[in-house]
């Protein structure tokens, strides 16, 4: 099976930009298992307006595709620092496709919500956009599944837990055969601000 490739820009600003680094997340041997990668991932900065999320792929009925975000605060050794990586209890917000269905999670009370895919499996572009006051409060939430509004009903309600200034880890998880090279994955700060580019 081929691997999934991701490429991550990180631009500071319009004049200086980090160069982009090129993990390799591992390929997904046997439907049952999965293959995860973490980074860092910087939720907040000055003048921040809105947070996307993208995620575009063939889904199945089979395969699972999920991004989390959370603030990594795992130990390494007796310190108290992060570990790299973003543990179950880290995730705040987990955004995703699960056999058959889109789903958003509350990483902190454990609540979830699904939605039927827009047009069935197939090719998907699935958004998630937040749109923040300058105070860090969400004051706008949308849901796109190939340019359709899903998601309607907590979208209006706007919950505080889509976005976290404290988030410094972001982690990636695919499941199943079908996760392959091709796909992309993303998640941006913007405006002037960290630009994640994953594929």
């Amino acid at each position: 099976m081929r691997k999934l490739f991701l490429i991550i820009c990180v631009a500071v600003s319009s004049t200086q930009a980090l160069p982009p680094v090129r993990p390799v997340l591992p390929p997904v041997e046997y439907l049952d298992t999965e293959t995860v990668t973490n980074m860092p991932f910087t939720a907040w900065q000055r003048n921040l307006r809105d947070f996307t999320v993208n995620l575009s792929f063939v889904a199945t009925p089979s395969n699972n595709v999920e991004i989390a975000f959370g603030t990594d605060t795992g130990t390494t050794g007796i310190l108290p620092v992060g570990d790299g990586e973003l543990s179950p209890d880290e995730c705040d917000l987990v955004v995703g496709w699960n056999c058959g269905s889109w789903f958003v999670e509350d990483g902190e009370s454990g609540e979830r919500f699904t939605a039927a895919p827009t047009g069935g499996c197939g090719q998907h572009d699935f958004t998630l956009r937040v749109r923040l006051r300058h105070s860090g409060a969400v004051e706008s939430v949308r849901f796109l599944d190939n340019g359709t509004e899903v998601f309607a009903e907590i979208a209006a309600s706007k919950p505080a837990w889509f976005h976290a200034p404290a988030w410094n880890r972001m982690r990636l998880v695919g499941r199943g055969e079908n996760v392959r090279a091709g796909e992309r994955f993303s998640a941006q700060v913007t405006p002037q601000g960290t630009s994640m580019r994953l594929r």
